[in-house]
């Protein structure tokens, strides 16, 4: 086994992290039981059962007492010391079956001998263990009928009944508690053994998700290529008149349902690259300005299509330049002013980006928002839009869409360390938001400046260098084809001219992101520039 094999196995979520947790909570029930059991003997099960014993012991030295007293009374003088020493003698010997043993260990008498008329010292005994040290000892006054206190009765009683009751309740408390000690033990092996089954089965199901995922990205690769080829096929009938007259509605009917499916396909694809164990990113420094502005030109050019008011509102004290993803912010944003544009029939589409307050030094906060005026969304539907391929039921979405957009651009939002976040009201509008902290630059880089001062005006598209008309109508065609590694290959040889930086940076969002539609029109703005 590796020695980086064991941490990864143990790292949180796997199976045997989740088994050592459980083995721990259950170790951890065993030893406070053991704890609250030992504690229970030793505070107060213990302590009552030598309060008993001790009880018992009073009640023997008591009767023991009580035969010398009568002794003492009814005995003649000179027959006293030697009936004395035979009852002691007879205390000493006598055994109790409960215990195995003697239960008196030892005996002290002193007397009043003014009362007894007798020479001093001639009763007095010390017969026996009189020190015993685990011994209850117990002194108790010899007082006669007549109340006369004759003297005292030092008694040591054995605790043999208290060990032997001690040792039977101890046994039998913890014979009884390994009943429950027992069962604790065969849950934890219960739930060892259903939680590795759960873990097995679980990595099955991640096995087979992967195996799916793999294979529709597969699929979707194999579908794209002829349906670009339906694509644009289909943009070629539309410049036949007389086809168009004839078959005017079949072709659009083929032409919007091979553009719906390749929209699916591309959304499948990123799902499936989303959905992988690691996401990449490359974050590279970022002119914010034309950044933004690539954006608007694209969704203004589908608002304008759809006949919205796209309004934009970019704070002036947004950052120059910023580290960051540019693929993946951008199809981010895309996805959500694509949604804000086809969920809204009529009204206006606003896209806003801000600059927030933070305290890491180098760094930007910038909250980024799509608002529309859409069809809207109730609120107990809003948690079901980011579930993969999970979408509500409108004509909009009955008629296009495959309800991955929102899950991929929530996953890679929360990668990039920001959470997305939606408020809608049906029949009024939606609004997507989230914040992202990014590292920002106050001095941007030759390049960055460069493409900065391209982008000052976005609409001022007569300053940009643009390759001959011819070069520009051979992108539009390949474009209406779908043929992406045509217009790959005519993008590389205006990449090699070296003097069209400005124009194939304006082009290619559209064709990174398959908007052909899009790339036509965009291309058709440069149709009156020779």
């Amino acid at each position: 086994m590796s020695k980086f094999s064991l941490p990864l196995r143990l790292r949180p979520g796997s199976s045997l992290f989740s088994q050592g947790i459980i083995s721990a909570i259950f170790i951890a029930l065993l030893a406070v039981l053991a704890w609250s059991l030992e504690n229970y003997w030793q505070h107060t099960l213990k302590p009552r059962l030598y309060l008993a014993a001790q009880t018992q012991a009073n009640v023997l030295a008591q009767s023991q007492s009580a035969v010398i007293v009568e002794t003492l009374e009814h005995s003649k003088p000179e027959e006293l010391a030697g009936k004395l020493r035979s009852l002691v003698q007879e205390m000493l010997i006598v055994e109790d079956p409960a215990i195995g043993g003697r239960y008196v260990r030892g005996l002290t008498l002193q007397f009043d001998y003014d009362l007894l008329e007798l020479a001093p010292g001639s009763l007095d005994f010390h017969e026996g263990d009189a020190q015993c040290l685990n011994c209850f000892q117990i002194a108790l006054p010899l007082i006669t009928g007549r109340g006369d206190l004759l003297g005292i009765a030092n008694i040591a009683i054995s605790d043999g009944y208290f060990k032997t009751l001690s040792n039977e309740m101890q046994s039998r408390l913890f014979a009884e508690s390994g009943l429950t000690f027992g069962l604790l033990v065969a849950v934890w092996l219960v739930m060892m053994l259903m939680f590795h089954r759960l873990h097995a089965a679980k990595h099955l199901l991640e096995a087979s998700d992967k195996a799916k995922t793999r294979f529709m990205a597969n699929i979707t690769h194999e579908l794209r290529t002829p349906l670009n080829a339906i694509l644009g096929y289909t943009q070629l009938y539309k410049e036949d008149p007389a086809l168009m007259e004839n078959y005017r509605q079949g072709i659009d009917s083929i032409d919007r349902s091979a553009d719906h499916l390749l929209m699916m396909i591309n959304d499948i694809l990123e799902f499936s690259r989303a959905d992988e164990d690691s996401v990449t990113f490359h974050p590279c420094e970022v002119a914010l300005t034309s950044f933004l502005n690539t954006l608007v030109e694209m969704t203004r050019l589908r608002a304008q299509l759809q006949g919205l008011n796209f309004k934009v509102q970019f704070d002036d004290s947004l950052p120059k330049a910023i580290r960051v993803d540019e693929k993946r912010l951008r199809q981010i944003l895309l996805n959500l002013l694509s949604n804000a544009v086809k969920f809204t029939p009529g009204g206006e589409v606003v896209f806003s980006v801000t600059r927030l307050k933070t305290q890491l030094q180098d760094h930007c906060r910038l909250h980024f928002c799509v608002a529309d005026s859409g069809i809207g969304i109730a609120k107990n539907q809003l948690k079901e839009i980011f579930i993969p391929f999970q979408q509500l039921d409108n004509p909009i979405t009955r008629a296009e869409g495959s309800g991955l957009g929102l899950s991929i651009s929530q996953r890679l939002i929360a990668l990039m360390g920001g959470k997305l976040h939606v408020s809608s009201t049906p029949n009024v509008g939606s609004r997507f938001w989230f914040e992202l902290e990014l590292p920002c630059r106050r001095d941007p880089s030759p390049a960055i400046e460069a493409r900065m001062e391209t982008a000052t005006d976005t609409e001022a598209d007569s300053s940009i260098n643009l390759p001959p008309l011819a070069q520009r109508e051979e992108l539009a065609l390949q474009a209406q084809r779908h043929d992406v590694l045509a217009l790959r290959q005519l993008i590389r040889q205006l990449e090699q001219a070296g003097c069209y930086q400005d124009f194939l940076a304006d082009i290619a969002p559209f064709v990174s992101n398959y908007r052909f539609k899009l790339l036509v029109a965009k291309l058709g703005q440069y149709e009156q520039t020779p």
